[in-house]
């Protein structure tokens, strides 16, 4: 099959000009020539509109090029003639970002015998793209995926092809290769220099959390918060988080959703009354009254969780009586030295983290580590939290970094990620 240049055809169309005008036997003879050279067939009757569009394209007059090249369209009769009218359309309608012109060239030239094997990608790209995205806009969703990955695999470069499939795999009920989208065009993003709309995190998140896979989730909701800290994205991520059971349906234990709760007052991602009211009693039943007090003086402080609610002013109250009646730490602290394991001092760490003596808590959970027969995750996840309120991030990177049971190990991810980041208003 042999291809004809659009140089050639050019050439032809300028000579054309030229005959068109005086006409000299001269001329013609050099329009039929060229007519031979290239393989071509074009008419006279075609020459004169087709030669006044590409003048107008190249000098991007469109109001002149739209009626040429209409003219052009209307006098076609062979393969030549519909391949250059659909290749000066094309041209006109690619630069006006003018879809509907598009579509109507590209069937033309990607079925053109005279079309260079080198544009085939690129017409084919942007065809499949067309119509993918048409059928998506159709919410014809079945339809527009294989059109998009046609045209991916053509080469296309659309930025939007990714986010297209992300949609179109979502409403299809394929949440992971939904996600998979999400994270391409991230990553193309991020290879650019620039920072991924929040919104493509918004989007993938509660999908990573239909899969089931809780770890992806924390990971998703780190590189969410990473690149937009604020407490609306935290209290959103942390409630998808906590809510959520991982492929064999498990939910957070309720130890672990107090160290989530512990993340949002943290991070002051605590908003309203039931906040307050589900992580005092939460730190009530666990025996911490120490924090049921001090989570209820913050909401009142705040203005969140005002006193009048007499659910929460009755667990007040308690808390504040069990504290009474605790007495001092020390004694059990003494204990938990002489102790034959460290379950005494991981226990006594617990209410002196309760009670926000976060240097005493270290030290007892560093003797818990020592002495051994104690749950090594759970103790180095309160590590962490200890060592963040110290201000010591090195150590409580390290601390989190040791946590490596399911569901722990990604509540120390997300601890993880707020050490990096500035304090929150």
């Amino acid at each position: 099959m042999r291809f004809v240049s659009k140089l050639a055809l050019a050439a032809v169309l300028s000579m054309g000009a030229t005959v068109l005008g005086a006409a000299p036997a001269a001329a013609q003879k050099a329009d039929k020539k060229a007519d031979k050279d290239a393989g071509l067939k074009v008419s006279d009757e075609f020459r004169k509109p087709a030669a006044a569009a590409e003048t107008a394209v190249n000098a991007k007059d469109w109001a002149t090029a739209e009626p040429s090249i209409a003219a052009a369209e209307a006098a076609a009769k062979n393969d030549d003639e519909r391949y250059y009218a659909a290749w000066l359309r094309f041209r006109m309608d690619a630069s006006r970002n003018n879809e509907e012109g598009q579509l109507k060239a590209l069937p033309i030239l990607v079925a053109s015998p005279r079309t260079p094997a080198t544009d085939m990608p690129i017409y084919q790209g942007q065809y499949n793209f067309l119509l993918g995205q048409q059928a998506a806009s159709q919410k014809k969703f079945a339809e527009a995926i294989p059109l998009l990955l046609k045209a991916r695999e053509a080469g296309s470069k659309q930025p939007d092809i990714e986010i297209l499939l992300a949609n179109a795999y979502s409403a299809t009920g394929k949440p992971a290769e939904s996600v998979a989208e999400v994270n391409r065009a991230i990553e193309a993003n991020k290879a650019t220099g620039k920072k991924a709309p929040e919104a493509w995190y918004r989007f993938a998140i509660p999908r990573v959390y239909q899969t089931g896979d809780r770890a992806a989730t924390a990971q998703w909701l780190s590189r969410l918060l990473a690149d937009y800290p604020s407490v609306q994205n935290w209290r959103w991520g942390i409630l998808i988080f906590r809510e959520g059971a991982n492929s064999s349906g498990a939910r957070f234990s309720n130890a672990q959703k107090i160290d989530l709760y512990r993340l949002m007052r943290a991070t002051k991602a605590l908003a309203d009354l039931n906040d307050y009211l589900e992580y005092s009693n939460l730190v009530t039943q666990a025996g911490l009254p120490w924090e049921a007090v001090a989570v209820v003086g913050d909401g009142r402080a705040s203005g969140k969780a005002p006193a009048g609610n007499a659910d929460l002013d009755r667990m007040y109250a308690a808390a504040q009586t069990r504290v009474k009646a605790e007495g001092s730490l020390d004694t059990l602290a003494k204990q938990a030295a002489t102790a034959k394991d460290g379950s005494t001092a991981s226990q006594t760490a617990d209410a002196y983290l309760a009670s926000a003596n976060y240097a005493k808590a270290l030290e007892l959970y560093d003797l818990a580590v020592q002495k051994g027969g104690v749950n090594a995750d759970e103790v180095n996840l309160h590590r962490g939290q200890a060592l963040y309120y110290l201000g010591r991030k090195d150590e409580a990177r390290t601390a989190f970094g040791l946590v490596k049971a399911p569901g722990s190990a990604d509540v120390a991810l997300l601890w993880t990620t707020a050490l990096d980041l500035p304090p929150l208003a």
